[in-house]
């Protein structure tokens, strides 16, 4: 099975674009297309969603208020008790207090603080009882409270908080909806590109494919025949084998596409692209690629043109660029001849990877 290297461009595209409009939803091509053919279906239910939504919220708040309202009486009346505990444990200490003191005017004059705190502090308690109590059990009569008012603006509001749900869902629908029409090319791109890949596979391991294959150059390729100046080049695929390297550009047109559309435009694109790279692996100054040296002199790297219709092919032949159909693809490839080693093909993928990093 042949190597693949990278991600194909069009689905780094489509995933960017879904990421900056915050739509999390999709996984994969198949799911959005599975959501532009049942979105009308999906539209119709969210109102019935929504209601069985808030039906169930409603539930979980009465078995939630159940809960609350019960450790909170729980925890009230372990309050209460803890408070008459510490009342009584006052008055006894006040009482110790008072016979010792009724014995020793010394001592009596001593434990003055400290008996007036003590009944500052009953006295505090006992005026004060529901006070304290409500302040020891604060958090849970507020859970309580909250739950209750919660329960209450659902039960009493229901059919406006589904009105206003489905509303909102049905503008993020609507958005994604529009976003995802918006995809059409790209994901057209996608499918046409990821079907090359799938292709290519079958090919044995010798055969590397880099998606999306990019790279700048500082300085410029010049093309003194287009007097051009080449800052970057990004190709779709870039095939790399004993028989050499091909560039390979997949369309995803329709009949009524290619019968209307000007070829020229990826023609030249494929030849620019194929230019620069040309030029980059055959440089005298790149030393970063290990051949070995022929008796007839230095190899050189040859560089094939494909374009891969995956719809409708032109009948058309074009200079330099071999226009095939998906089915034709592997057989294309394989009818070339080895040129490079072993060690030959893994050089030029360094060097290719090393271009991209």
């Amino acid at each position: 099975m042949a190597v693949i290297e990278g991600q194909i461009e069009p689905l780094k595209k489509i995933k960017g674009i879904l990421h900056d409009n915050g739509i999390t939803r999709f996984s994969s091509i198949g799911e959005i297309n599975s959501f532009k053919k049942n979105y009308q279906i999906e539209k119709n239910i969210i109102s019935k969603e929504i209601e069985v939504e808030v039906t169930c919220q409603i539930k979980q708040l009465e078995c939630d208020l159940v809960k609350y309202q019960q450790e909170y009486e729980d925890f009230k009346n372990e309050i209460i008790g803890d408070i008459h505990s510490e009342i009584k444990s006052l008055d006894i200490e006040l009482k110790i207090i008072k016979e010792k003191s009724s014995k020793s005017f010394i001592y009596k004059i001593l434990c003055y603080p400290k008996t007036k705190s003590l009944t500052n502090k009953n006295a505090h308690l006992e005026t004060n009882f529901d006070n304290v109590v409500s302040n020891r059990t604060h958090h849970y009569e507020k859970q309580a409270v909250e739950t209750r008012d919660k329960l209450n603006d659902y039960t009493t509001n229901k059919d406006k908080i589904i009105s206003e749900r489905t509303l909102d869902s049905s503008r993020e629908l609507e958005n994604t909806k529009e976003v995802v029409d918006g995809l059409y090319p790209l994901i057209a791109g996608a499918i046409g590109e990821n079907s090359v890949t799938k292709e290519v596979q079958k090919l044995p391991d010798n055969f590397h494919l880099f998606n999306d294959f990019s790279v700048e150059f500082d300085p410029p390729i010049y093309n003194k025949k287009e007097d051009d100046r080449i800052y970057s080049i990004q190709i779709d695929h870039l095939l790399v084998c004993e028989a050499g390297i091909f560039v390979l550009e997949t369309k995803n047109w329709g009949k009524q596409s290619v019968n209307s559309l000007d070829l020229r435009s990826p023609i030249k694109q494929i030849r620019r692209s194929s230019f620069a790279l040309f030029v980059m692996l055959n440089s005298r100054s790149n030393h970063n690629i290990n051949l070995e040296r022929h008796h007839w002199g230095s190899k050189q790297i040859p560089v094939r043109n494909l374009i891969v219709m995956t719809g409708a092919k032109p009948k058309e032949e074009f200079k330099h660029v071999k226009v095939l159909s998906l089915k034709e693809l592997n057989g294309y490839i394989t009818y070339f001849d080895p040129i490079f080693s072993t060690a030959e093909v893994e050089s030029l993928c360094d060097y290719l990877k090393m271009k991209t990093s």
